[in-house]
């Protein structure tokens, strides 16, 4: 699609930028000769209202995003920008820019917040917490991966408790890689490696 189809206001359009992960970073304006940068280089540029000049995410603090992809909504009147963020989005340290909560709860994929949950509990050793029992046990661990995921094999075979049984190999292999100290982010970047 040609940028030409765009409908710009007052020769803007709204940018929301988003990691590879889904999280929301930061909400920009691009303008016609922006887009075109942004396409051409594969690194973000946005239009400052402010100072009324371009600049590329990461110019001054090395902060850059590496475009993945750019998409527009129906009405074509705002862009999405898929990026790979280095470093942090907002100006004030963060990652995020959306990091102030008005209302309900923060939303985190269900699978990440299990690894957190898991990283927590082996770091504060809570009693009677099962993954403070077996995280530092590299054998029960082992054993544990072995169980499981016979009985994933088991269930494939059988049609029986199929979800139920991935669910414990994954549980079980999140503890593996917690017990070596594998920050989520590398498991992630692991995955986008390998997707074509």
């Amino acid at each position: 699609m040609s940028i030409n189809k765009l409908n710009f206001k007052d020769g803007l359009i709204p940018v929301i930028t988003q990691d590879t992960e889904g999280k929301v970073l930061m909400l920009a304006y691009a303008n016609k000769d922006t887009i075109e940068k942004t396409l051409e280089t594969k690194k973000a540029w946005y239009w400052s209202r402010s100072r009324k000049k371009t600049w590329m995410k990461g110019e001054e603090s090395g902060n850059t995003q590496e475009i993945i992809g750019v998409y527009t909504d129906c009405d074509k009147d705002s862009l999405l920008y898929v990026v790979k963020q280095n470093g942090v989005a907002c100006h004030k340290g963060n990652y995020s820019c959306f990091t102030e909560q008005i209302s309900g709860k923060k939303g985190t994929p269900i699978l990440e917040e299990v690894y957190r949950v898991i990283q927590e509990r082996k770091k504060l050793k809570p009693e009677k917490s099962y993954v403070a029992s077996i995280i530092e046990d590299k054998d029960r661990l082992i054993g544990k991966i072995q169980e499981e995921s016979e009985e994933l094999i088991e269930a494939f075979n059988d049609n029986d408790n199929l979800v139920w049984e991935a669910a414990d190999l994954i549980f079980h292999t999140f503890l593996l890689l917690a017990n070596k100290n594998v920050e989520w982010k590398k498991l992630v970047e692991e995955f986008q490696k390998r997707r074509k």
